[in-house]
């Protein structure tokens, strides 16, 4: 149990000891400093992007209102949102304190459902050649997952074998002949039929041998509704036959490339599962309209221009379909997003259907930016700088990409100017610019921006480095305003670094003169010092350290690190490098000036931000606030960015939606607020107009079991040390005068 007493001082050391040691700590999401665009203010500026986003209805907080899980497989990324109540796409607010709940291996494909019917969400995820299986518990009151089925299996009858998911398809996870159990429906391994795997747990009611979570499938058919994908083309082989237990291909259409996705639901409401099925390099999602009933399936027609009497579906180049209560009015919508992990649209790319329950007409086109819209969001790869555009001494954002997906043609980067139009305590950001001089005519890939001084006019000039591994400068022409009318020159100094070039521009040597480091694709740095002078600069390709401080990101076995780095002056003087990569973390080196020329620089932390960005981290940092501590913006290959810093600063309140039969766990009128939220060492606990008489407070950790802290009471504060206390999500209570507050709090070590 918690001791509680008044005690200013262990307060104050406790904030000590946190300002001394912020760096060794997780950084703090921030998503709350304001983004305008075309004067209109976003709602979730900073969530990261979408690329090939996967939607399930979950419930996140306990109060049975469906929230909202989002898994991204460019980057492997898990979003979180919460269902305030309202409809739209405003029924959702993104809540990314629930992110860091899940398994952090989870990779390719995510579905939620709940197997067991426990009322608790599990995860169906790929695995190997097949899916595998977390359940869903609530310990403490706080989601947690386990492992439960490494791999789904059916029995032939003689052994044990995977039931087979293509890790680039979506499988469908159902209660296929209404018998309240999970069932699965995939393409098998030739990708030509759809099998279909039925639970056997309803089959064998009372059996302990066959309960929910055994998992124990029968193949039932290899080719459920007699339906065959032809490999060549886009359409569908109605009524073609198999023997049982045996995938069948149609040796006249040769073998099928693999890549489909399946999204059941009844179409014409006879309580029997029709599908949606998309197909790898196509755009639309084709009908196949099953005749027969929940125990056997006839697929008698198919449609490929789904919904045909309302905007057909049309999401280059690898669509796949979602279910999900949009509007909150009891009826599954239709949402409808990219499954490619490259090569499809990555703007504009979540349409949304509403469903009307018109018989002729269940699905009703809304827009094709269902929450993207509301998103700082530049395509593929963004790679954000700070900068000072305007003059005015705030720090401005400039954002390049990979590019836009154009169909048929090569993607075309741009770069994004946002300017800071706050004050120097409260940032606040607009849109200038989408496309800075209309560069994505340039018909560049992959451009990443850098900013200083290299002609010594005072001015800093910008260079971007592209896909092809090439500088390319760009003379600052502007006065106050910075301004970069044309490219001065291309290919500067000849260097080419090999692909992937990310430049950063600092005085390293500290001789007065700029110079150039530059991350690449094999997960080095190459150090291109500056011989000439300070108004005419003189780089060349055999003047470099092409082993930057025996630096490399690349994940062993892999030949793409895609290093990025940024300089690091913290207070004091003291030099570090942070280097972004495409494990998407960012690691952080001692900068040693000694070095520059050969050596190895010492590795300080090998997760710097400590918190999962996706892939292909690309950082940039400035103090926007003017609090003495950093924010950090990272962009990623989903194309959005994220905002972390070293002071924790958010102030949203997401309420959620409250149904009248959920009991509140919070007082009436009170609430709880903790921070540092995670932290590593101490948290303050602060109730906000409660006004205590003996408070009682107790720690669970995430099994339900009490757990002892150090903990002191200050006013209507609660200064909890948690030193002693190992990393997970705990659970506070405190109760006092028949009134009880509950909060979350995280600690990362």
């Amino acid at each position: 149990m918690l001791r509680c007493s008044s005690s200013l001082l262990v307060s104050i050391l406790f904030l000590l000891l946190y300002v001394s040691s912020f760096s060794q700590l997780p950084k703090y999401r921030v998503t709350n400093v304001p983004v305008t665009r075309n004067t209109i203010a976003l709602r979730e500026p900073w969530t990261g992007g979408f690329n090939a986003p996967q939607f399930s209805p979950i419930n996140l907080n306990g109060d049975n209102c469906p929230d909202l899980f989002v898994f991204d497989r460019v980057g492997d990324k898990v979003l979180t949102y919460l269902n305030n109540g309202t409809g739209g796409d405003t029924t959702y607010v993104y809540a990314p304190q629930y992110e860091e709940l899940f398994p952090t291996d989870l990779n390719s494909w995510v579905l939620i459902r709940d197997y067991n019917n426990d009322g608790i969400p599990d995860i169906f995820t790929h695995a190997g050649l097949g899916s595998r299986v977390y359940k869903g518990t609530l310990p403490g009151g706080v989601l947690h997952f386990e492992l439960v089925a490494p791999l789904l299996l059916y029995s032939d009858g003689t052994f044990n074998v995977n039931i087979f998911t293509n890790i680039d398809d979506i499988p469908v996870l159902a209660d296929v002949n209404r018998d309240g159990d999970i069932d699965v429906l995939t393409y098998g391994v030739n990708g030509s039929t759809i099998q279909y795997y039925e639970n056997q747990s309803a089959e064998h009611a009372g059996d302990i041998h066959y309960i929910l979570d055994s998992f124990k499938y029968t193949e039932i058919t290899s080719c459920w509704g007699q339906v065959q994908q032809n490999s060549s083309t886009n359409s569908i082989i109605l009524n073609v036959s198999c023997p049982h237990k045996t995938e069948m291909t149609n040796p006249s259409q040769g073998e099928r490339h693999t890549g489909n996705t399946l999204y059941n639901f009844d179409y014409d409401n006879d309580h029997d599962v029709d599908l949606l099925n998309g197909n790898i390099g196509y755009n639309n999602l084709a009908l196949l309209h099953n005749c027969g009933d929940s125990s056997y399936a006839h697929v008698c027609d198919w449609d490929s221009t789904f919904p045909t009497c309302f905007r057909p579906i049309d999401m280059p180049t690898y669509p796949a379909g979602y279910g999900l209560d949009v509007n909150n009015d009891g009826l599954e919508d239709l949402l409808v997003a990219p499954n490619a992990r490259n090569g499809a649209r990555d703007i504009q790319n979540v349409l949304y259907y509403k469903n009307t329950q018109n018989p002729t007409c269940p699905f009703q086109y809304q827009s094709d930016t269902f929450l993207v819209d509301q998103q700082m969001e530049f395509g593929s790869e963004s790679r954000p700088a700070f900068f000072d555009f305007n003059g005015d001494g705030l720090p401005d954002l400039v954002i390049g990409n990979y590019g836009n997906f154009v169909p048929y043609a090569a993607p075309r980067s741009a770069l994004a100017v946002y300017y800071n139009t706050g004050t120097a305590t409260l940032p606040q950001f607009t849109e200038l610019t989408n496309d800075y001089n209309g560069f994505s005519s340039l018909i560049m890939v992959g451009t990443s921006p850098a900013f200083g001084d290299l002609n010594g006019d005072g001015k800093a000039d910008m260079v971007l480095g592209d896909y092809n591994g090439y500088l390319q400068f760009f003379k600052n022409a502007g006065g106050t305003v910075a301004s970069f009318p044309s490219m001065t020159n291309s290919n500067y100094f000849g260097i080419d670094i090999g692909q992937f070039a990310t430049p950063f521009i600092y005085d390293f040597n500290g001789d007065g003169r700029n110079d150039l480091l530059v991350g690449k694709k094999d997960g080095k740095l190459s150090y291109f010092w500056n011989f000439g002078t300070p108004t005419n600069p003189q780089f060349h390709n055999d003047s470099v350290n092409k082993n930057f401080g025996a630096i490399n990101v690349t994940q062993t076995g892999y030949s793409d690190g895609s290093s990025q780095p940024f300089v690091l002056k913290e207070i004091g003087g003291a030099l570090k490098l942070l280097v972004g990569c495409l494990r998407g973390i960012v690691l952080k080196y001692d900068l040693d000036t000694t070095k520059l020329r050969g050596g190895a620089f010492t590795l300080l932390d090998s997760n710097f931000i400590k918190h999962d960005v996706g892939t292909k981290a690309h950082l940039t940092a400035a103090d926007i606030n003017n609090d003495g501590m950093l924010e950090y913006v990272l962009g990623n290959s989903r194309g959005g960015l994220m905002m972390y810093s070293d002071a924790y600063s958010n102030t949203q309140t997401v309420t959620g939606c409250v149904l009248s039969d959920v009991p509140a766990l919070k007082a009436d009128k009170y609430s709880m607020e903790i921070y540092p939220n995670p932290s590593n060492n101490y948290f303050v606990c602060e109730i906000h107009e409660a006004d205590f008489l003996h408070p009682k407070a107790e720690l669970f950790n995430v099994l339900g079991e009490k757990v002892n802290a150090d903990g002191k009471l200050n006013g209507r504060k609660f200064i909890i040390n948690t030193e002693a206390l190992s990393s997970g999500f705990y659970t506070l209570r405190i109760t006092d005068a028949g009134k009880t507050y509950t909060g979350k709090m995280l600690i990362e070590k």
